[in-house]
């Protein structure tokens, strides 16, 4: 909340006076007329808890307002970058070609884009969004909530938000017994407000609950467990792989251990695209020249009746076998992916091409323009070919296609705004991630000997976890931060220390703008900040994990 006893009276009146003979200003027009007349630069804050205090406030909900023309965004010049792939044969005859029966698949319920609207109290934030979207990965607070709740034998809906709580709380505090500021920004990351009382006879009762400790001893230490590659078996006995973030298809276990992810990342996932009938979406199609086989593999196995992936094997870093998870037999799979335009130009034909017309993506405020195709891809090795729906992506008119989106999903029940909806909320910045992408693949082909990967045995926290609350809290936060570091920042950070990041980064302010279906968690840099190139690079990392927050799909911006 803005600091109301600072404004002058002139400004205060001059506030009023404006909010009382045109109700429908925002703070935000208000806050520039001031600036207009005054020459003073006040927060939109401010204004609003002034009116809100005289009860000027605009009743509760939001107001339309109009859309604005955005201006075509800078096309930056095309580089060239290969994916890293083994040389691949040529073909030696004419592929089989192959007819798959595909049953009209379930209408998936999509958001559609929405009109604009204003908040008209923006919640003033952390960097520490930063730490809860690696702990949204890692799933330690749900855990522990849920040890709580079991051990109080209660059901209390803000059992969470006070867990959280003592859980940030010191990236506030300058002590244990600091008397948080109303506007520190831990309420809004937290997503509700306590009093000291609530927080004190909060802890007081879990103090007294022995067990705790050690059940909190024990999520913390398995959360950090990661799955680097997922094995893939159908029922013909053929298998293939997925790394944990969903990039592509692997012919091997040894996938670099940055696309590694966490067991209860994972686990969502395949709860969200095997169970709840949503597609897959892997960012790319494996391959240079060609499609490979195991990749056609996958296709054939969501499509056909003969072949069905009936397992997935969760494997950790060292190859470890974590977990078995059988899927329903008998039962249609989905899949969207990308294909870039230099792919598999000898072993594909597009079939069809409509007119391109504008598309908007507004958690990113990005303009796209996109068309219907339909293509063929075929795999000589394996004498198959395969039809497959999309459509095709340009940021604009004047250029050439920058990505295709394909799905085995129906056009029947499928827009082309669904489907570029759908593959943008995982990979919003595609050609910037395939960068990243090849940059890793190429980084771990010189250093797969060194064995690094997220541990917290090899980055020297300690070994022994704290045995008090308190201390628990502390040594989860700190792996909260090692992950943050891992993988969101760029390489090189990862030995910096807790001080040194949390103010670079945590001690950053962020508005909050919840709309019905994302929350937007705005960057405000100060003048002549350091690391704007840091910052963006995890924030982009971060959007491609489909992190929630309060319910809500969140996006990271500058």
């Amino acid at each position: 909340m803005g600091v109301v006893y600072k404004l002058e009276a002139k400004i205060k009146d001059f506030i009023l006076e404006k909010k009382k003979s045109d109700p429908n200003l925002s703070c935000r027009k208000l806050a520039t007329l001031i600036l207009d007349k005054f020459e003073i630069e006040i927060s939109k804050s401010s204004v609003n808890s002034l009116v809100k205090n005289t009860g000027l406030s605009m009743p509760v909900g939001r107001r339309r307002k109009k859309r604005r023309h955005r201006p075509e965004m800078p096309v930056p010049p095309p580089t060239e970058i290969k994916l890293l792939a083994p040389p691949l044969e040529t073909v030696v005859e004419k592929p089989q070609e192959v007819h798959i029966e595909v049953p009209v698949p379930p209408a998936i319920e999509l958001p559609v884009e929405k009109t604009e609207i204003e908040m008209e109290l923006e919640t003033e934030c952390s960097g520490a969004i930063l730490l809860k979207a690696a702990d949204f990965l890692l799933g330690g607070s749900h855990y522990i909530t849920e040890a709580i709740t079991r051990r109080l034998k209660t059901q209390a809906p803000d059992l969470l938000a006070k867990t959280e709580y003592l859980l940030y709380k010191p990236l506030f505090a300058i002590s244990e017994n600091t008397t948080l500021k109303p506007d520190c920004g831990l309420w809004s990351l937290i997503g509700q407000r306590f009093t000291a009382e609530d927080i004190s006879s909060y802890l007081n009762e879990l103090q007294e609950v022995k067990a705790l400790n050690l059940d909190i001893s024990q999520i913390i230490s398995r959360v950090f467990q990661e799955v680097r590659s997922v094995k893939v078996s159908a029922s013909d006995g053929s298998i293939f792989y997925l790394d944990g973030q969903l990039h592509t298809v692997w012919s091997t276990p040894q996938i670099p251990y940055d696309f590694s992810t966490t067991i209860y990342n994972i686990k969502s996932y395949i709860n969200k695209y095997s169970h709840k009938d949503m597609p897959w979406v892997l960012f790319m199609a494996p391959g240079y020249d060609m499609p490979t086989k195991e990749f056609f593999d996958l296709i054939l196995s969501l499509d056909s009746r003969e072949k069905r992936i009936s397992k997935l094997t969760l494997y950790g870093n060292k190859f470890e076998e974590l977990e078995n998870i059988p899927l329903e037999q008998g039962k249609k799979r989905f899949l969207i992916f990308g294909l870039w335009p230099w792919q598999f130009g000898q072993y594909r034909r597009v079939k069809t091409i409509g007119e391109f017309r504008p598309f908007y993506f507004a958690p990113l405020k990005k303009e796209f323009y996109i068309s219907d195709v339909e293509i063929e891809l075929l795999q000589p090795n394996v004498n198959k070919r395969v039809t497959l729906i999309g459509c095709a992506l340009k940021t604009n008119l004047n250029e050439k296609t920058r990505l295709i989106i394909l799905t085995n999903l129906g056009r029947e029940n499928t827009k082309a705004e669904e489907l570029v909806n759908l593959y943008l909320s995982h990979w919003p910045n595609p050609q910037e991630a395939f960068q990243d992408f090849s940059r890793k693949i190429e980084l771990f082909t010189y250093t797969a000997s060194s064995q690094r990967f997220f541990s917290t045995e090899m980055l020297n926290l300690r070994k022994e976890i704290p045995e008090d609350l308190s201390g628990l809290f502390a040594f989860y936060l700190k792996i909260l931060d090692l992950y943050v570091k891992w993988h969101f920042l760029p390489l090189g950070e990862e030995d910096k220390d807790f001080p040194t990041i949390k103010e670079r980064f945590y001690d950053l302010k962020a508005k909050l703008d919840k709309q019905n279906d994302y929350t937007q968690a705005t960057f405000e840099l100060p003048a002549g900040y350091p690391y704007p190139k840091d910052l963006e690079y995890a924030l982009r990392r971060i959007n491609e994990r489909e992190i929630l927050f309060d319910r809500t799909r969140l996006w990271l911006l500058i």
